[in-house]
């Protein structure tokens, strides 16, 4: 059951989140445990970051990853379960985007590995299903 918000509650910045409330955001939203170190590291390295709060608590977040130039990757776009259905994640897409496209270089690619299902999500944003025309599968290789 999604969670009944004032929207005046909600804050959306361009910060990372803290390492925990990361790590604490992908188990609720079954992504399972990571290290702290692992969290740290790859929150770290990311190019943008955007984080939805709802009050001081962390509802929702995603981040960009790449070269900074030419290639660039939506990454761990997540809203809590019970904040879902409120236009969090579309706000965050539509943030990092914005973001994404004043960095890139002319030319530039944004990909990103929809979940099963969450295709429409993202097609919304002008993003295809692969393969289409010239593009190729979408690929990942999970280390476990």
């Amino acid at each position: 059951m999604n969670a009944v918000l004032d929207p005046a509650g909600l804050s959306f910045r361009h910060d990372p989140p803290n390492p925990i409330d990361f790590i604490r955001l992908r188990v609720e939203c079954g992504w399972g445990q990571i290290e702290a170190s692992a969290a740290q590291e790859a929150l770290s390295s990311s190019l943008i970051h955007i984080t939805c709060y709802f009050k001081d608590e962390l509802v929702g977040m995603g981040r960009v990853i790449g070269d900074g130039a030419l290639n660039f990757y939506l990454q761990d776009i997540i809203v809590r379960p019970a904040f879902q259905g409120h236009c969090i994640g579309k706000t965050l897409v539509s943030m990092l985007l914005d973001e994404t496209k004043k960095r890139a270089s002319k030319g530039a690619t944004i990909g990103l590995m929809s979940a099963r299902g969450k295709e429409n999500f993202y097609s919304d944003f002008g993003f295809q299903v692969q393969p289409s025309g010239k593009l190729g599968s979408g690929m990942s290789i999970f280390v476990f």
